[in-house]
């Protein structure tokens, strides 16, 4: 389980430096813009298309660093009645879902619609909009491995009597 966590904690920085360097580069854009439009009248059409392509990296970026955080909206009260061994299943079974889904549909279905676009080219950017999309499978592999990890953590807190609730771990 320590490698495992080791492994997790270089995923979980990677995405959180992904995301502020994404968040910084669409900081400096959008200033640009502004810039290039209110004072000398003149819409830079590249920097309105890379703030718009980078705002969906973030959201993907950023959805599947804070599921890998479990800071995820979730509704516990059905989960927090039950026993630590049905919450441990009901954990696990939540996660076997989502890994199910992140594979399907943001890996697989991600990947087949990011190889139909890169014969598509974006007109302002001049580049293959598959490459824009590439962010969907990206993120699906990192969901599925915080799916995978998720799973074996719920797993391990249920072998050492441990409960968690959020990122508060407590001693029952």
């Amino acid at each position: 389980m320590q490698a495992f966590t080791t492994i997790k904690r270089a995923i979980d920085k990677v995405m959180e430096w992904c995301c502020i360097l994404i968040l910084a580069v669409m900081t400096v854009l959008v200033t640009y813009q502004v810039v290039t439009r209110y004072f000398f009248d003149k819409p830079s059409a590249i920097s309105e298309a890379m703030a718009q392509y980078l705002f969906v990296w973030l959201i993907m970026f950023g959805g599947a660093y804070v599921f890998g955080l479990r800071e995820h909206l979730s509704i516990t009260v059905l989960k927090d009645k039950l026993s630590p061994s049905n919450n441990m299943i009901a954990e696990i079974v939540i996660n076997i879902v989502l890994f199910l889904f992140a594979l399907s549909v943001m890996v697989m279905g991600g990947w087949q619609g990011s190889m139909k676009q890169m014969y598509t080219v974006d007109a302002a950017l001049q580049i293959p909009v598959g490459v824009i999309y590439i962010a969907v499978p990206l993120c699906g592999a990192v969901m599925l491995f915080y799916a995978v990890y998720n799973s074996f953590l719920a797993v391990h807190e249920y072998r050492t009597c441990k409960t968690s609730s959020g990122n508060d771990t407590t001693t029952m």
